[in-house]
């Protein structure tokens, strides 16, 4: 007998977004393209809870300089600059070919101005094949592209545009490139947001020695990977305590370990993103650990692990005295 591993991660919508399982693809990995094109043979995607496409504005983006992306034993980094063909193209091309899927599909979105976050949700709004909206403020590798996500009135501005102009449940993808993610987080939250997802990438350098340059064509770019890790682990946690929407758990994960870290920390469900670059068969193996593990944690559904780390008994907190 399979186990429950179904989640509400909308159950502040009008019609929730229940997923059959937590483990999700993160925007901008998914397929070849970002829209699920070209999956490499014996993926099996649509077992999965829901996966993310690419991030999408109003009009097409031709990305930043090349190169575009570096790796390293802990990290990737890249600075893509949300390359996309824009949203009207994605809606006409891409959607209906999601219609018939058996998987969610969740569309990212971005703009530059709260204008444009309105219009691409209204022109979302009625699209079959598109079960949410993921509202990327979050994304380092633009011009501008963090003053959203930096400011929580900025970050308000964006997600009331968008459940303004839309029917679909509505998830908001933060930065970790800030002083304190609750506060940014409370104000996507009274601007209505459905759930969070935390995190987007970190702000990062590499240079080429022997050439004395940076590594990317832009200097600097967004770290994913294991050195992501602990710092949105960090802001799930914080995060579960401050408010009361689902979390959606991203950065680092490689294994079915890693998600259960998140899912204890307080993330309803998690995507995968870097690590589907050195195996994209890395999340139907994180579903396969997850539906044993829940199995033999004699528990009636997965839902009931989420926040478990936040029944420790944890030791004070220190005081500023000198003694």
């Amino acid at each position: 007998m399979m186990p429950d591993l179904s989640v509400n991660i909308a159950p502040g919508h009008e019609t929730g977004l229940l997923l059959r399982n937590p483990v999700m693809i993160s925007c901008g990995t998914f397929g070849q393209d970002g829209y699920g094109s070209h999956m490499a043979a014996g993926v099996e995607f649509q077992r999965l809870g829901a996966v993310v496409a690419k991030t999408t504005t109003v009009l097409p983006r031709l990305g930043n300089a090349t190169p575009r992306i570096a790796h390293a034993k802990a990290w990737t980094m890249n600075s893509i600059g949300l390359q996309n063909p824009g949203i009207e193209v994605v809606l006409r091309d891409q959607a209906p070919r999601w219609v018939d899927w058996q998987v969610p599909v969740i569309l990212s979105i971005a703009g530059e101005r709260v204008d444009e976050f309105r219009q691409l949700a209204a022109a979302i709004d009625g699209t079959p094949g598109i079960a949410a909206i993921e509202i990327n403020v979050s994304c380092p590798n633009v011009e501008g592209g963090l003053d959203f996500a930096q400011s929580p009135d900025f970050t308000g501005e964006a997600v009331r545009a968008v459940v303004s102009s839309t029917r679909l449940p509505v998830i908001t993808k933060l930065s970790p490139n800030v002083t304190d993610i609750t506060v940014i987080a409370k104000a996507a939250v009274e601007a209505g947001t459905h759930a969070l997802t935390l995190t987007n990438t970190l702000i990062g350098m590499a240079l080429e020695h022997d050439e004395v340059r940076p590594v990317l064509g832009t200097a600097t770019g967004g770290i994913s990977g294991p050195a992501l890790k602990p710092i949105s682990l960090a802001m799930v946690y914080k995060t579960y305590r401050a408010v009361e929407i689902p979390i959606i758990g991203v950065g680092g994960i490689e294994t079915t370990n890693d998600a259960l870290d998140y899912i204890y920390a307080g993330a309803r469900a998690i995507q995968i993103g870097t690590a589907n670059f050195a195996s994209p068969r890395t999340p139907q193996e994180i579903l396969s650990g997850l539906e044993r593990h829940v199995t033999c944690s004699n528990v009636a559904s997965a839902t009931e692990l989420v926040g478990l780390v936040h029944n420790a008994v944890l030791p004070p907190a220190p005081t500023n005295s000198s003694h």
